[in-house]
């Protein structure tokens, strides 16, 4: 224990990244080859909740059709791994004050934040992710999607909205079971070794990869090898700049995981303003993949114009880093 204590605090992002993906890849093995994917995939049709990714969809699911509470917990359990990856290396690595850090990033904002600027962060936060970037996506999407293969599904204004809302902040499986992963862990320690944009370039790379796995529509050529390779290069593309204007508002936050939670699942439900598929064409993919990036590249460009690539990180908003519990630990990435 004693040297992979050693060898986990030389290299915490690497070996987070590496229990991550194997972790995911046992998994995602496990949901295809037992049939617990089909059979969730029936159940969702089933009861009209086909596309939903929230906690409580999935409890609507399980109660409506128990046989695919398998195959729901699996599907949990896939986003999970970044975090189980997360605080088994930060245990190890940096013991019990590690596991503290990354639990203290479940607030609104830091102390040394404050109120006042803290709501500023997440009115700021909801302008962007709950208005600007999916108003210009659901815009692009009926511009330029071919016809019939798009169709508007946004959320009528309605008292239901804000139960819908508090949903996509909060309780969106993929942001819920992820973010103590990228932003708690990996984004701090990587910040306190090289500059936010490096670090945040790295965690956009390493995000952006592991959801390879969880893929095999892709991987296995339902688009052609051209299609899928451009695909899975615009789901690149568009984790790394989404990790730009997330690592802004959570550097800005002073460290809140919570922020980061709640802009994922944004991202994942935009609630409001929103589309679906209708034509399963490699085109119609690929154009709405384009339309989700395009807003998301323009606030990312604007942030690192105004922040000179410093992204929000600065001595008022606090980083609550890993690298307090013992700098010379994390040494290399």
């Amino acid at each position: 224990m004693p040297g992979l204590k050693g060898r986990m605090g030389r290299r915490p992002v690497a070996w987070f990244f590496a229990v991550a993906v194997g972790l995911e890849v046992a998994v995602i093995s496990v949901f295809l080859f037992s049939g617990a994917a089909g059979v969730l995939e029936a159940a969702m049709e089933a009861t009209g909740l086909t596309g939903r990714t929230d906690f409580v969809s999935a409890a609507r699911v399980a109660l409506a059709e128990p046989r695919a509470i398998p195959g729901i917990a699996l599907a949990i359990l896939q986003p999970l791994t970044p975090d189980i990856a997360a605080f088994a290396v930060a245990a190890v690595a940096f013991g019990s004050l590690g596991v503290k850090r990354l639990v203290r990033g479940f607030r609104f904002w830091d102390g040394d934040v404050g109120r006042r600027r803290g709501l500023r962060v997440w009115g700021l936060m909801l302008l962007v992710f709950f208005v600007l970037m999916p108003l210009t996506t659901a815009g692009l999407d009926a511009l330029f999607m071919p016809e019939g293969t798009w169709e508007w599904s946004g959320h009528a204004v309605s008292w239901g909205l804000l139960p819908a809302l508090f949903v996509a902040l909060f309780l969106n499986v993929g942001a819920v079971t992820e973010e103590s992963g990228w932003r708690g862990f990996a984004q701090p320690i990587l910040q306190g070794r090289m500059t936010p944009l490096a670090a945040t370039l790295i965690v956009g790379v390493l995000w952006g990869f592991w959801h390879f796995p969880a893929r095999p529509d892709i991987l296995l050529g339902a688009y052609g090898l051209g299609g899928g390779t451009l695909l899975l290069g615009i789901l690149v593309v568009r984790f790394v700049f989404l990790s730009v204007v997330m690592a802004y508002f959570y550097n800005r936050a002073g460290g809140s995981t919570l922020i980061a939670i709640a802009m994922h699942g944004l991202h994942n439900d935009p609630v409001l303003f929103s589309g679906t598929i209708t034509g399963d064409t490699t085109t119609s993919y690929v154009t709405s993949e384009l339309a989700l990036l395009a807003p998301i590249l323009i606030v990312a460009l604007v942030l690192l114009a105004l922040t000179r690539g410093r992204l929000g990180l600065d001595k008022a908003s606090g980083s609550g880093t890993l690298t307090e519990v013992d700098p010379s630990r994390v040494s290399e990435a």
